[in-house]
């Protein structure tokens, strides 16, 4: 090693942006899925036409309108996600499961006695679920041709040891998996390249990551609807949305065959913990033209979170000879706690639903959703993040999303089927263009006259590109996501 000493951890101020913040991470909060009452889910979500139902407190606000009775209603749901990657010629899977509260809510209805003009007045209160961030993915294979050390070695080039970034470069640094070229000190090589007469050549190390997500978002809402002539029907919405992220991501290098001169392994662990409230506001109109038909509209005002991060990372490296007698070294960033805020965008829904008589619904939700208006602000340290912010409008796109469904009536049951389509936000220039989401979804439910009780299945599916660095580009991971959901609604009417 050319190096005589490990240095210390980069001083605290080279270290005000992290990569957390970037638009990956706007997308990330602000694509959302409704998920509400299993009644909604087996419709595949495409209830907003019908109302009396808490989840459209969170879709279209008018249908709080339609509702009769008072009511109370909880949701326990179970998620089961199955993932499978493919990455330098490797298959590899992996799977968890979360419990969550899908939907609680109490609806007090007022009704005037009259059937013209004001015929009811609705309040109700309570929690949707928008999203839920459970998953677990591995990716592994036998990387001939470049590694994470070379990523780390192309961003610390030009960079004078001691400025080095704190989170990964510094780290690798400390740990003698890169260090700089002899009589060029701005000029960084990875351990790959140290020793050898040909640079380069001696990777064919095992690769492997682990990305391990929990948390998720959840709305409380606060809502107000009015019936005019069981014909039209009204609403707002004041939405509380709490939103919590966690995310562990293990990067794992090893010479598994003992070729690679020196080197044995590295990990290299990255934390981060999101935390956030931002508050919202909707609008909500419902028409009864005729008995059989309803026709809805509603906007979703974009709102602003106020979120914090916390990110931290650790790297641990071994060799196959002592290095100054020893085998193993190890070090860890500083503990970062950042602030700043997120702009969601304005979304527009459209409903449309068919009664037939009291045999059947057919409900079709449209959404319409403007990605290039996601907006990150206000970093605590005073970052505007111009440049994320150019990323998002080069990178992102408008979409429109589908959901359609019916129930069917039998006695006092009801039979359900429905789907949902989430277009994938990105230019048709990006990696994950064809990024969607598709959700498959059944239920049934059984009803009397004030006791309810729905069950709902909901399958989901998407693909996405996933690539582990920059620089030199590696392959893409291609990853197949499965998520089963299964939820169940417990209510009574009064």
């Amino acid at each position: 090693m050319k190096r005589l000493t490990v240095l210390t951890i980069s001083i605290f101020l080279s270290l005000m942006v992290l990569n957390a913040q970037n638009e990956t991470d706007a997308l990330r909060y602000a694509q959302i899925f409704p998920m509400g009452t299993a009644r909604s889910a087996g419709m595949g979500g495409a209830f907003g036409a019908f109302g009396a139902d808490f989840s459209t407190l969170s879709i279209n606000p008018a249908g709080i309108g339609f509702y009769r009775a008072s009511e109370f209603s909880i949701t326990p749901s179970m998620d089961y996600s199955m993932t499978s990657s493919q990455y330098l010629g490797q298959k590899t899977d992996d799977n968890t499961s979360a419990f969550f509260l899908g939907n609680a809510g109490f609806v007090y209805s007022h009704l005037t006695g009259k059937q013209k003009g004001l015929v009811a007045i609705n309040f109700g209160i309570g929690y949707n679920r928008e999203k839920n961030f459970s998953n677990s993915v591995i990716m592994q294979g036998v990387n001939n041709n470049s590694s994470l050390l070379d990523n780390f070695a192309y961003n610390a080039d030009g960079t004078p040891s001691e400025d080095l970034y704190a989170f990964e470069e510094a780290l690798a640094w400390d740990v003698y998996m890169i260090d700089t070229v002899n009589g060029q000190p701005l000029n960084y090589e990875t351990v790959f390249s140290m020793w050898g007469d040909n640079p380069g050549s001696t990777y064919g190390q095992v690769q492997r990551r682990i990305l391990e997500t929990s948390g998720g978002i959840g709305e409380y809402v606060f809502s107000l609807g009015f019936n005019l002539g069981n014909m039209l029907y009204f609403g707002g919405t004041f939405g509380i949305h709490s939103l919590n992220y966690s995310q562990h991501m293990k990067h794992f290098e090893k010479d598994e065959n003992g070729t690679i001169q020196e080197f044995d392994y590295f990990t290299f662990d990255e934390w981060l913990n999101a935390s956030g409230t931002a508050y919202s506001f909707k609008l909500g109109l419902l028409i009864k033209p005729i008995q059989v038909l309803r026709i809805g509209a509603a906007v979703h005002f974009p709102y602003s979170y106020k979120l914090k991060e916390n990110y931290n990372t650790y790297m641990k490296a071994g060799f196959d000879t002592p290095v100054d007698g020893i085998t193993e070294y190890e070090s860890e960033s500083p503990f970062s706690d950042y602030r700043y805020g997120l702009s969601t965008p304005l979304k527009a829904v459209g409903n449309v639903g068919i009664q037939i008589a009291k045999f059947a619904l057919i409900g079709v939700d449209v959404e319409y959703v403007d990605y290039t208006t996601l907006k990150l602000k206000n970093g605590s340290d005073g970052y505007d993040f111009f440049d994320e912010n150019e990323n998002i409008k080069n990178a992102y796109r408008s979409v429109l999303n589908f959901r359609a469904g019916a129930e069917f009536r039998f006695w006092m049951m009801k039979f359900r089927a429905g789907a949902a389509y989430y277009d994938s936000p990105f230019v048709d220039t990006e990696i994950n263009k064809d990024a969607h989401y598709l959700n498959l979804t059944a239920g049934l439910g059984f009803r009397d006259n004030h006791f309810f009780f729905d069950l709902a299945y909901v399958y989901s599916q998407h693909q996405e590109n996933y690539i582990m660095y920059q620089m030199p580009p590696a392959q893409p991971a291609l990853i197949d996501l499965y998520k089963h959901n299964l939820m169940a609604t417990i209510g009574y009417r009064f």
